[in-house]
């Protein structure tokens, strides 16, 4: 019975794990969020959610005014979606594992009768 408990144990941290990354691609829609600042189709530092046109300089160095990586919307929207369909598959195939090993570590640890 101890060796149960111990196997459906380990097999719950996936389980978690799984439901933790399907509750996270969940919640990667909508909007693209910028990392760095967020420049509007004008040229100009905005905030708030982006929109069609803006665009976010990645990694911006204030000393000298130069951005060293840029990404578009639909750079960053087209990387959200990639995270999702990431998060989405590894969250699946962990739920998958746990539902599996658990459903195996009951079979196996069961009790069994003794014919006498």
């Amino acid at each position: 019975m101890r060796s149960r408990t111990v196997l459906l144990i380990l097999f719950l941290i996936p389980l978690l794990w799984g439901m933790v990354s399907l509750l996270r691609a969940g919640s990667a829609e909508g909007v693209p969020d910028c990392p760095g600042l967020h420049l509007g189709a004008d040229g100009e530092e905005h905030s708030g959610a982006m929109k069609r046109g803006d665009r976010c300089e990645l990694s911006y160095d204030n000393a000298s005014g130069h951005s060293v990586g840029t990404s578009t919307y639909q750079q960053l929207e087209f990387a959200q979606e990639l995270k999702r369909k990431s998060l989405s598959k590894q969250g699946t195939w962990l739920l998958a594992y746990a539902v599996v090993g658990m459903g195996a570590a009951v079979i196996i640890t069961r009790k069994r009768s003794v014919a006498t």
